[in-house]
């Protein structure tokens, strides 16, 4: 449908196929081209867009970058599975017969755990951090340390934790078909029933139990990190996410170094939030200095460690060529 714009000066406009006729005021009116256009624009609009166009485009001021081609190439390392994969398959076949070990006791199975993923060396054993946590039951301990590392363990990993008298069964249950029931049903048996953990830490009257518990640096450090794992609703670890912190910040001057450096780095970047691969080599240096350090699980973790960077220098040199 074509449209004819008339002026109002026009008297009258003969228009074919059903055309429209528009009539517009005779200062919009296309003058000759020897005359120009008229803006269709009002002159606030078309002096602001000059304005716009006129000024100069602002320079970023990046600096020139470091990674030179000649020096990503240069990159090089003794480290190749090639060379190392038969101690590498050694040092996984130890690591797995201490989480295998008839050791069934909860608290020694979650550092483990705990270890072997601050470590980043658990995606070499999956099936066996899974049948681990299946002996793991949820228990009415009072040690706030086993209580809070369960809680960030299990909630990781998918697996429900209650205070329960009689939820050890319906544990066994949920386990066994938390692939087949229903997702939604799930989770919200596991929402509802996972911070009843925390409930015995609170006296009669709701209120938080500080008497031992602010003393208690590991555990406050495990609670610290498990009150941000938690969902909408859950106000009991917004409660110990602020008593944590300042228990934490006021036992700062009494710790020694290295525990000082863990609480530290917590406060400022929570373990969950942390990359991967430099949390990786952060724990190294910790648990090097650990008295109860496992040898093979840090010999693994340094030896994946170097490893997988052969493979991120590899991927960087074909990446920069």
């Amino acid at each position: 449908m074509e449209t004819i714009f008339v002026s109002l000066s026009s008297s009258c406009c003969v228009t074919l196929n059903c055309q429209r006729r528009v009539v517009l005021p005779q200062n919009r009116r296309r003058r000759s081209s020897s005359q120009g256009l008229i803006p269709m624009f009002p002159p606030m609009i078309v002096s602001k867009l000059h304005g716009l166009q006129a000024k100069p485009r602002r320079s970023a001021h990046y600096h020139p970058t470091i990674w030179d081609p000649n020096l990503i190439q240069s990159l090089s390392t003794p480290y190749t599975y090639e060379f190392h994969s038969t101690r590498l398959e050694q040092l996984k076949q130890n690591a797995k017969c201490l989480l295998t070990s008839n050791n069934k006791d909860p608290c020694f199975l979650l550092k483990l755990i705990d270890t072997v993923q601050r470590l980043r060396v658990a995606y070499h054993f999956e099936k066996e951090i899974e049948a681990a946590l299946n002996l793991c039951y949820p228990d009415l301990t009072t040690n706030l340390f086993q209580t809070a590392l369960h809680f960030c363990i299990a909630r990781e990993h998918g697996f429900p934790i209650s205070s329960g008298d009689d939820m050890e069964s319906v544990y066994k249950i949920f386990t066994l078909f938390r692939g087949v029931i229903c997702k939604q049903l799930f989770n919200f048996w596991v929402t509802f029933c996972e911070t009843d953990v925390f409930e015995r830490f609170r006296n009669r009257d709701g209120k938080l139990i500080h008497d031992g518990l602010s003393r208690d640096m590991e555990g406050l450090l495990a609670l610290y990190e498990a009150s941000h794992l938690g969902m909408h609703g859950e106000n009991i670890l917004d409660e110990f996410k602020d008593f944590s912190t300042k228990s934490l910040i006021s036992l700062m001057e009494k710790l020694d170094s290295n525990s000082a450096v863990q609480v530290k780095e917590s406060l400022e970047i929570p373990l969950h939030w942390r990359m991967s691969r430099v949390e990786a080599r952060n724990f190294i240096d910790v648990y090097q200095k650990d008295t109860t350090k496992s040898l093979t699980l840090l010999q693994l973790a340094m030896l994946d460690y170097n490893l997988v960077q052969s493979v991120y220098q590899q991927e960087l040199k074909e990446l920069a060529r």
